[in-house]
């Protein structure tokens, strides 16, 4: 049997004020795409080390800006773009050979965000669960999320509301033991199976 899981975006750039709930983009604020870490070919496709955990986000991006190590920020047009061995393979209308693409290595790159995929129903922002207020499907308060654990974000790292031989606990980010996801009231709520909080 397949226990259906959740998915949280993460975006190491993300600040308070450049949040995202639910599957709304804030038109013209910026989203980190990666940075340049390599070049493939003579044509100058770059290769990128994306700064999201979910690069399908950025499959039908039409322009990026690239800042260089030294400040020097440029706009470009995207040809293409690919997802492969856990890097993007980025082509650039502008970049068309090799040396003018190896001057960008160490450059980062961002796009806006309304260029970027919706979410999908089980999909979150990482900053929008954390300090999400936990209940248990009964309606005990049981505590504040204040971690995503796992590099597939497996799991829901809980503050306790009553502290006990541990501050935190960690949940199993799967619908089996999280039903409720409410971003917009911050509120998350979770079956308390027996053993689960020991």
């Amino acid at each position: 049997m397949e226990i259906g899981k959740f998915n949280y975006i993460s975006e190491t750039n993300m600040t308070s004020q450049d949040n995202l709930t639910g599957n709304e983009a804030k038109t013209g604020s910026t989203f980190a795409v990666g940075v340049v870490i390599g070049v493939l070919g003579l044509k100058g496709v770059l290769k990128v080390r994306p700064e999201t955990n979910n690069p399908d986000l950025l499959s039908n991006i039409k322009s990026v800006e690239i800042a260089t190590t030294k400040g020097i920020k440029t706009a470009h047009k995207v040809q293409s773009v690919k997802y492969e061995k856990r890097n993007l393979v980025l082509s650039l209308k502008e970049i068309s050979d090799r040396n003018h693409a190896e001057s960008l290595i160490g450059s980062t790159i961002t796009t806006t965000r309304d260029q970027i995929r919706a979410l999908d129903e089980d999909e979150f922002w990482m900053t929008d669960l954390i300090g999400a207020q936990v209940y248990s499907t009964e309606g005990t308060h049981l505590g504040t999320i204040c971690d995503i654990v796992g590099q597939a974000g497996d799991f829901l790292e809980m503050k306790r509301l009553t502290p006990a031989d541990a501050d935190t606990v960690l949940l199993p980010f799967v619908k089996a033991i999280v039903p409720t996801v409410d971003i917009a009231n911050k509120r998350i709520e979770i079956v308390n199976l027996p053993g689960l909080l020991d």
